[in-house]
C-alpha cells in the first residue's frame, strides 16, 4: 500500500495535493466527498477547516482538526479516478494485465467486439463508466471473474445475465 509523505492544499477549491514517498504527486479534489458525505459536508461552510490537514499513521491516512480522517487508499483511488488518461491504452493494460482476447473485454465490459476495436483504435472515445469499470476489476480482479463464466456443455463464455428488478 502506498505511503503518504505530504499534503498540501491546492488553490482550486477542496482539492489536495498528495506526495507520495515513492517521489511521485497526485492531486484528489474532495469536492464530491464534501458534497455528497454527510461527515464532510461541514467542510463546505468552513473551506478554512478544510487546509488544516495532516497526515497521520505513518502515511496511511489524513486527519483534520475536527477530528474526520480518510485513507490514503480512498485518497489515491480518487486521484487515480480523476486523472487524465489515454482510454485506448487504459483497454490495451486491462487486456494484457489479464490475457484477455477483445471477445472477453467485451464481455466483461458489456459491449460488442466491434465496440471494443474501436476503444481500441481511437474511433470512439472510452467512457468514464468504462473506465470506472476497467479500474474496478484491476483493483478486485474477482469482479471479473464473475463476468467471466463458462458454459458447461459448450466450454464457451457465457454472456452476463441481465438483472431483472422485482415487478417489472
Amino acid at each position: 500500500m502506498k505511503r503518504l509523505a505530504r499534503v498540501s492544499t491546492s488553490d482550486k477549491p477542496f482539492t489536495l495535493i498528495l506526495k507520495w514517498e515513492d517521489g511521485a504527486e497526485q492531486v484528489a479534489d474532495l469536492s464530491g466527498l464534501i458534497s455528497l458525505s454527510r461527515h464532510f459536508a461541514v467542510f463546505a461552510d468552513d473551506p478554512d477547516a478544510f487546509a488544516r490537514v495532516r497526515v497521520i499513521n505513518w502515511g496511511h491516512g489524513l486527519e483534520w482538526e475536527n477530528g474526520l480522517d480518510y485513507s490514503t487508499e480512498n485518497l489515491s483511488r480518487i486521484a487515480d479516478e480523476q486523472a487524465e488518461e489515454d482510454g485506448r491504452a487504459l483497454i490495451e493494460d486491462f487486456q494484457n494485465c489479464f490475457k484477455l482476447t477483445n471477445e472477453q473485454v467485451g464481455l466483461a465490459l458489456g459491449y460488442k467486439v466491434s465496440q471494443i476495436k474501436n476503444f481500441k483504435a481511437g474511433v470512439s472515445p472510452v467512457n468514464p463508466a468504462v473506465r470506472i469499470a476497467i479500474h474496478t476489476m484491476k483493483q478486485e480482479p474477482t469482479v471479473l471473474y464473475a463476468r467471466m463464466r463458462r458454459d458447461s456443455e459448450t466450454g464457451h463464455f457465457q454472456k452476463p445475465v441481465p438483472k431483472t428488478i422485482a415487478g417489472s
